[in-house]
């Protein structure tokens, strides 16, 4: 998972919720909307993402490959359906992220807008699982549900992860640089080389 740094609200976003807030009773009512929608994922991938999936880390290279993510969901917390700061753009995987998450929540939920996955999570490199980063109760609870509720190790997610592993054995480390995907995994694998 990777840490999303939120922007300001966009101009654009501000101004259609001030002319539309009264016909929008629920997210439902934003499919008359597309373009707006359309909009929102590109400017969080573009200016928030690095065109990245924040929970598997996939690259999405178009923004009508992903799909308009509320952290909390809108169904539990409707509050927060028009709110900026509970949305990412994720991918449209159909065994993991958004898809997979759906409606499901639990206040251990770890919110990369909030918090930093870094603190809570590791790699078993052998495995590709995607592992707590500590045996402390709290970071192992919080990173166990985020997991499971987003499928984080799903077989294919596991076999990306291992045949990416596989890549950097076989790279000079000066071609680390121009690799976009799995920067996590890519961290952490460059911080066991110096170890």
């Amino acid at each position: 998972m990777l840490k999303v740094q939120k922007t300001l609200e966009p101009k654009f976003y501000k101004d259609f919720k001030t002319k539309h807030i009264s016909k929008i009773n629920n997210w439902d009512d934003m499919n008359d909307h597309y373009e707006v929608k359309q909009e929102l994922r590109e400017y969080m991938l573009l200016e928030e993402q690095n065109f990245k999936c924040p929970y598997c880390e996939s690259l999405i290279y178009d923004e009508s490959e992903g799909n308009i993510e509320h952290i909390r969901p809108k169904d539990k917390f409707k509050e927060l359906y028009l709110d900026y700061n509970n949305f990412l753009t994720s991918c449209r995987s159909a065994y993991s992220c958004d898809n997979f998450k759906g409606s499901k929540w639990d206040e251990n939920f770890i919110n990369p807008v909030l918090e930093n996955p870094r603190d809570y999570f590791t790699y078993d490199l052998y495995s590709g699982e995607i592992i707590p980063k500590s045996d402390d109760k709290m970071i192992k609870e919080k990173a166990e549900k985020t997991i499971e509720i987003l499928n984080l190790n799903h077989n294919n997610l596991k076999n990306k992860r291992r045949n990416f592993i596989k890549m950097l054995s076989k790279l000079k480390r000066e071609d680390f640089e121009f690799i976009e995907e799995q920067e996590s995994l890519l961290k952490y694998y460059l911080e066991l080389e110096l170890l």
